[in-house]
């Protein structure tokens, strides 16, 4: 009853935040699970009491978590959050994290200065400190002067939001400053023993981090920092993506797997050691404990200190809580009740932050324990049968060849669990099926927790214990981590080792669960399984094929995507084509192809792009081309022809040429799709400048690059759009004079709503339904600028911004002249208020839902 009791108060955190979003679908389920639980004591199936118990965990777990989600009251800090500098106080309070270009620390305020005399204050900042001339621990008391900003992101249509996602962290404003003397350390008043422990250990981490920086390369050194000091910003891109393509991207996070892992290999030596002791020895020692007791006891510090090593993040500390419940179940000989203590465990996490069962980490954990112990009990139950029905079976000791295919048997069953069982929010959140784990995993695990992580660990604490600057055994590390590397690459260049699509549909995951659990437990039911089976690789078919069900012969689809401070526009034509126009910036650790238009454009079941327009070579419009040109099937690329000497174009000309894609040069003139329903032309820049051929320099101006940008114009049937790139007050004169270069239904700012970018005559002569603007949120350019938006709102012209509304999207008919635009944060879900439109309003969350 407890492991039924823990379940159902997990399902209520789980569906306790959608009872204002939902509240007459949410009661009507609770009726129904009352009557069902009703029918159950009726039949005999269960207890009134114990139906009375789980009704009302359930209860419980949804009022605790409703609870949780609106009692998140606005920190102070949102007052602050303004274009003026503020002094603030705090201490920091957790792990700093390191990076290539500075430090990253969470700094719990409490004082802020205001017209010099201390004000009290609350809330946690997300401070980044680039070029910093020294180290910041745990515990330390910092002052900083910075502007605080609200914490943002991106905002597209099944996307991924980081500024919520640091919201549901309790980080209530971020903020970033640099150079020397930016952070001061303040006198302490007295610190904590917490405090002192963990700025001791975080001292450790950067002893270990800096000698592997003074003994490693890349990519030996991301690899080493990432999977010893849980630091994962010095991991390369191109090798998180191997690693993701070979299906073992989880080796990178610190997690359950690596705890797992030292923890069978430090367990299993201590246990085969203390059984070949003397004999002697091993009677005195069994009059107190166990060989499992002896293993135990040295296997929980060695994992806590990797733990504590790892800075303590919450996947790990859950990974540990786990294996703690683990070896108190094997302390007391408890091994049958894992699953119930591992449920408990899942339960004591969730308590201090209910939002914590709807983050991915702690899914995939949880899913993977709950895979890896029905495996383990199923294994149990079929020995106790074997045994039972064959008592000879216990005197007969198995051989060692027999006992090791067993236990390669079993270690491949629970790689195919834990595989199968968290394939689809793998699907739902990364958009691939990560076939081929099924098979590294079987090598690549057991050679990370029986060799890689032991070693780095011995040179880790070799720096400890001898206080060197260089790392131990750095030779050793740096030829196990490349050669680690080079697997890894060699492996992600199977063919179909990529294998990306959209996101399965929630009906259809819950679907597969239904089913996946239906053929674990009909295991004496052969055709039933069978059946299961079929229904399971119908699913996987369904969802590797990942077809194009959301487009319809003759509508068009244009979608101005949310990549922050860049552009990047998605053209669906009425004949199948797919056009895009510019690909957004790509950062160190955020490339806009890569996590914005790469899912966006699987989810709409798009696999090869026609067209790919770079409008003009600034890292803004072009960063997340490369990656683009690299995932999908691109048919021509078009440019205006410059070439410039900086690294983000060379990468871009390094895709465009090592994946062999028609490269064409557009001029005004130009017909990039000249025939079928829809034609899209080139208005500027003209072929006079285009023959310039010129390689741009340091010292070339960004005018001179935006005036040399594509403009184009798409019309089908009575539909038009005009698009202006970057274009400045030059071009826009041009375009003035032009018959096509002024007007349209759809309009795009120029040049994201700059100053430079104001012509009078230009906007007079607009005739349009509506205006967008691509535009970063909080850029340091203050886009678009006060006068452009008051401009277009003289003229009655509606303004789309991709900074407040998200991703933008226009749907169109030839069939009609009318277009429908909608935005992203139109489709967010928005609480329902007691009133008498409570059914309509919750009707229209569930059509947002389903949109989604």
């Amino acid at each position: 009853m407890i492991l039924h009791g823990v379940v159902a108060y997990l399902a209520g955190l789980w569906f306790g935040p959608f009872l204002s979003l939902f509240p007459l679908t949410l009661l009507s389920a609770l009726l129904g699970f009352s009557l069902f639980i009703t029918w159950l004591e009726q039949s005999g199936s269960l207890s009134r009491w114990s139906g009375i118990f789980l009704f009302v965990v359930l209860l419980a777990g949804i009022g605790h978590a409703h609870w949780a989600s609106i009692s998140k009251i606005e920190s102070p800090l949102s007052s602050l959050e303004t274009e003026q500098p503020v002094e603030l106080h705090g201490v920091i309070v957790a792990p700093v994290r390191q990076t290539p270009d500075g430090v990253i620390v969470l700094v719990e305020a409490n004082t802020f200065i205001s017209q010099g005399t201390p004000q009290p204050i609350d809330g946690r900042i997300r401070l980044t400190w680039r070029k910093p001339e020294r180290s910041l621990v745990y515990g330390d008391h910092v002052s900083v002067t910075t502007r605080l900003r609200e914490p943002y992101g991106t905002l597209n249509p099944g996307g991924f939001h980081y500024g919520n996602y640091l919201k549901q962290k309790g980080i209530h404003a971020v903020a970033m400053v640099s150079g020397p003397q930016a952070i001061h350390t303040l006198p302490s008043k007295g610190s904590s023993i917490g405090e002192d422990l963990f700025g001791l250990i975080d001292r450790w981490r950067q002893a270990i981090h800096h000698a592997a920086r003074a003994s490693l390369s890349s990519p030996a050194l991301g690899l080493f920092l990432g999977m010893i000091l849980g630091e994962q910003s010095y991991i390369e891109q191109d090798i998180r993506d191997a690693f993701m393509a070979s299906g073992t991207v989880h080796i990178l996070s610190i997690s359950g797997s690596h705890l797992g892992l030292l923890a069978l290999v430090v367990f299993a030596t201590v246990k085969w050691s203390v059984r070949r002791l003397p004999t002697s020895w091993l009677e005195h020692v069994s009059l107190y404990l166990t060989a499992t007791q002896c293993s135990v006891l040295v296997t929980l510090p060695i994992v806590t200190f990797y733990m504590l090593l790892a800075g303590a993040e919450m996947a790990t500390v859950r990974s540990w809580m786990m294996f703690v419940v683990c070896c108190v179940g094997l302390w007391l000989g408890r091994e049958r009740n894992l699953i119930t203590a591992l449920a408990v465990a899942a339960l004591l996490m969730v308590l201090p932050h209910p939002e914590a069962i709807h983050d991915i980490s702690f899914q995939l954990s949880y899913l993977s324990v709950a895979a890896i112990g029905m495996v383990l009990l199923g294994r149990k139950n079929e020995e106790t049968e074997i045994l039972g029905a064959d008592i000879s079976a216990i005197r007969e000791a198995p051989s060692w060849r027999s006992r090791m295919w067993e236990n390669s048997k079993l270690a491949w069953l629970m790689t195919l669990a834990v595989s199968l069982t968290t394939l689809p929010l793998v699907a739902y959140y990364f958009h691939q099926i990560p076939w081929l784990g099924l098979v590294t995993n079987m090598v690549i695990v057991p050679l990370v927790g029986i060799v890689v992580i032991p070693i780095g660990l011995i040179a880790a604490v070799g720096v400890l214990l001898s206080g060197v600057e260089t790392l131990p055994l750095g030779f050793l590390n740096q030829w196990l981590f490349d050669l680690f590397a080079q697997i890894i690459v060699g492996l992600s260049h199977v063919p179909g080792a990529e294998w990306h699509v959209a996101s399965p549909h929630i009906v259809s995951i819950v679907l597969f669960w239904c089913v996946l659990a239906g053929f674990v437990l009909l295991r004496y039911q052969p055709i039933a399984r069978w059946g299961c089976a079929t229904i399971l690789l119908a699913i996987l078919v369904w969802w590797a094929w990942s077809p194009r069900t959301h487009w319809e012969p003759g509508m068009l689809r244009v979608t101005f995507l949310d990549v922050g401070q860049g552009d990047a526009t998605v053209l669906e034509l009425p004949d199948g084509q797919t056009v895009l126009i510019d690909g957004g910036p790509a950062y160190r650790r955020l490339d806009m192809g890569r996590a914005v238009i790469g899912p966006y454009l699987w989810n709409r079941g798009i696999h090869r792009i026609d067209h790919v327009i770079a409008t003009h070579p600034q890292w803004d419009h072009v960063g997340g081309l490369p990656w683009v040109l690299q995932a999908f099937d691109v048919g021509t690329y078009w440019s205006n022809g410059i070439s410039r000497s900086r690294a983000f174009y060379k990468r871009l000309q390094a895709a465009v040429d090592t994946t062999d894609v028609d490269e064409q040069v557009g001029v005004a003139g130009s017909d990039i799709i000249g025939s079928g329903p829809c034609s899209l032309s080139v208005l500027s820049p003209s072929a006079k400048e285009s023959s310039l051929k010129l390689v741009l320099t340091q010292e070339i101006s960004g005018k001179d690059l935006n005036n040399r940008s594509l403009v184009t114009r798409l019309d089908c049937g009575a539909h038009s759009f005009l698009l202006t790139a970057d274009a400045e007050q030059e071009v826009l004169a041009q375009l003035q004079r032009l018959p096509h270069g002024h007007s349209a239904k759809i309009v795009k700012v120029p040049h994201h709503g700059a100053k430079s970018s104001l012509h009078d005559g230009w906007i007079n002569q607009i005739e349009a339904e509506a205006m967008v603007v691509s535009v970063g949120s909080h850029n340091r350019y203050g886009h678009p600028a006060e006068e452009v938006v008051a401009a277009y709102a003289e003229r009655g012209l509606p303004l789309y911004r991709t900074d407040q509304d998200g991703a933008i999207i226009i749907e169109a008919s030839l069939d009609t002249p009318d277009l429908r635009i909608t935005t992203t944060q139109q489709q967010q879900l928005v609480p329902v208020t007691l009133s008498e439109k409570i059914w309509s309003q919750e009707w229209s969350n569930w059509q947002r839902l389903w949109n989604r």
